[in-house]
């Protein structure tokens, strides 16, 4: 999350460059618009990740445009707002995002659909998909438990602020964040 300043300034300085119209002599193009191409390149999958831990908390509004967009989600009768849905691609796959908003339309949630139903769910997945939580969050599971019933397993990370968890079925894996609240996700 300490990425996100670097982000802002790098942002910023953008900005001032693209109204400056400075240009680069050899090439032409503004340093606005190098800079902006840097920042599109730079938009790994791991800054993708991190930017969803910054979700819970934002005005739905706010959100809109990222992700390259997304489309809002309410009830089939169009009485309740659930929140918003996105399509990105991560590690190569695509994949869903969905956020839920409370009744002022502030996020509450993000769930991440990894695998939905496409295949069967890997231990080598799902240790990928451990390491990349564990990196953004800053430290390992604390948390692991598997249903002898189902075979479901999940798996919990938590910060000051942020509670994450990854749910594991056998088609199925999802990521959730959402802010620590009580001290129990």
């Amino acid at each position: 999350m300490a990425g996100a300043g670097w982000k802002k300034l790098t942002f910023v300085c953008a900005a001032v460059c693209l109204l400056s119209g400075c240009a680069i002599p050899e090439t032409g193009n503004t340093i606005g618009e190098i800079l902006l191409t840097e920042m599109e390149n730079t938009d790994t999958d791991i800054t993708k990740l991190e930017r969803m831990t910054e979700l819970p908390g934002m005005k739905d509004g706010e959100t809109a445009g990222m992700f390259g967009g997304g489309k809002e989600n309410w009830t089939e009768d169009r009485s309740f707002y659930i929140g918003r849905i996105y399509q990105i691609e991560l590690y190569g796959n695509e994949c869903s995002v969905f956020t839920s908003c409370n009744e002022d339309k502030i996020v509450e949630s993000v769930s991440l659909w990894i695998v939905n139903g496409e295949h069967e769910v890997t231990d080598a997945e799902t240790e990928k998909w451990l390491n990349r939580i564990s990196e953004v969050m800053g430290s390992e599971p604390f948390s692991e438990y598997q249903s002898a019933e189902s075979g479901t397993r999940s798996w919990k990370w938590t910060d000051n602020e942020l509670a994450a968890g990854l749910y594991r079925m056998k088609d199925i894996l999802t990521l959730s964040f959402q802010p620590v609240s009580g001290g129990m996700m």
